[in-house]
């Protein structure tokens, strides 16, 4: 797959700053796994479905004469229905040669002794975004076999109104402007990074969090972030919470859906920095005021500037782009609601979780999915991260503070 030609944009200036950041060497793919009972297919059945699927899929449908290539089997030792650590460090950290070849690829991880098996959905973050990724994997493994590409519903979006879009230039200005000047070259990190990496997770009941939300009159996200503020004042060995030189702010994807039901090839990159409101020891009260911080990225003029000023970036300039936001913010995390039937076989997936593939220097990020009836959060971070394996813990610590889990009644 070649890399297509960047469109210009209307903001040259800001467009030679992306242009103009170092070249990173590091990879930055996003993916999503699912968890599956049962014995693993054979990998031909793997490629023969994804091969029945291209047709519904614009950004991978190309690859149809080198689908193979594509679609791989990754045998990881030890792992099993229920245990399935060393499989997630290893979609995460051993392709990575692989995927540097390979703008997307589709990883069959077997269990030992036929116990059960992941499917994981794998591209460079220039193919998507979490919006158009999470629609992909719904067309490439809803359980129902599509008979024909959908047809998206016509559906025309008016221009905000001019008062609106200046507003939501403006704020997006200075939205961006801290996360694009220059930041300090040295990595976040201490030593040589050495591009491993290790997934935690933990999951808690979604309607514990939606409770948390309407009780605190914010939004699932806030809860998210507030929680993870917490995580950052336990677990911060790069001192980006405390350290003046940079933003100690958590930077959010503004989702640029193009609309419609299929997913658009290329990335629309649309980031804002929220401060952290520290001062607050409350984390409800906290989450409350961060309910009033993330209330404009719902504005369409917000989005509209957004769209405009950022444009489409290809798959070095995403690259580059990250490794300029990471250094000057100290979390991106964002939540993906997802409520289709999807699996593989005729069978449901067990458990559908996200996956971040990181450049070295950046403590972590986390992405909680909203799936059926569980909330999933996981964490992938670099090992030189002491604390790397307690976020999850930590996380959840701060939810149940925030949203406290019920009792189950006595028999």
């Amino acid at each position: 797959m070649t890399r297509a030609a960047v469109p210009a944009v209307p903001y040259p200036a800001l467009d030679e700053t992306i242009r103009g950041m170092e070249e990173s060497a590091h990879y930055l793919h996003i993916g999503a796994v699912m968890e599956m009972e049962g014995a693993p297919p054979r990998i031909d059945a793997v490629v023969d479905h994804v091969q029945r699927r291209l047709p519904l899929l614009p950004p991978l449908v190309g690859c149809r004469d080198h689908l193979a290539s594509h679609v791989r089997e990754l045998a990881v030792p030890d792992c099993g229905s229920g245990n399935w650590a060393r499989a997630y460090d290893a979609l995460v950290n051993s392709p990575a040669p692989a995927c540097a070849q390979r703008p997307w690829a589709v990883w069959l991880v077997p269990g030992e002794g036929g116990d059960g098996y992941l499917l994981c959905y794998r591209s460079h973050h220039a193919l998507h975004d979490g919006v158009s990724q999470m629609r992909l994997m719904r067309l490439l493994f809803a359980r129902t076999e599509p008979t024909a590409p959908p047809s998206a519903p016509e559906r025309h979006k008016e221009t905000p109104a001019l008062g609106v879009r200046v507003s939501g230039r403006l704020r997006t200005a200075a939205a961006s402007t801290r996360l694009l000047v220059r930041a300090p070259r040295l990595p976040l990190l201490p030593g040589v990074p050495d591009n491993r990496r290790v997934l935690t997770s933990a999951v808690v009941p979604v309607t514990r969090l939606r409770a948390a939300a309407r009780s605190l009159e914010c939004s699932v996200l806030d809860v998210h972030i507030a929680a993870l503020s917490r995580v950052a004042e336990e677990a911060d060995p790069t001192g980006w919470t405390a350290e003046g030189r940079r933003t100690r702010g958590i930077v959010l994807p503004v989702s640029l859906d193009a609309g419609g039901v299929t997913p658009y090839a290329g990335n629309r990159f649309a980031l804002a920095l929220v401060d952290l409101p520290w001062e607050q020891r409350d984390l409800g009260e906290r989450a409350r005021t961060l309910a009033g911080r993330t209330r404009w990225l719902r504005d369409p003029g917000a989005r509209w500037a957004m769209g405009k000023a950022m444009g489409r970036l290809g798959v070095a300039d995403v690259g580059a782009l990250s490794g300029r936001v990471f250094a000057r913010a100290g979390m991106q995390t964002t939540v993906l609601g997802f409520t289709a039937d999807i699996g593989f076989a005729g069978h449901r997936a067990r458990r559908f979780t996200n996956l971040n593939c990181l450049p070295a220097p950046f403590p972590y990020q986390p992405a909680l999915t909203l799936w059926r009836d569980e909330a999933v959060c996981s964490i992938t971070a670099d090992t030189a991260l002491p604390a790397a394996e307690k976020l999850a813990d930590l996380w959840l610590r701060a939810i149940d503070v925030l949203a406290p889990p019920v009792p189950s009644p006595t028999t």
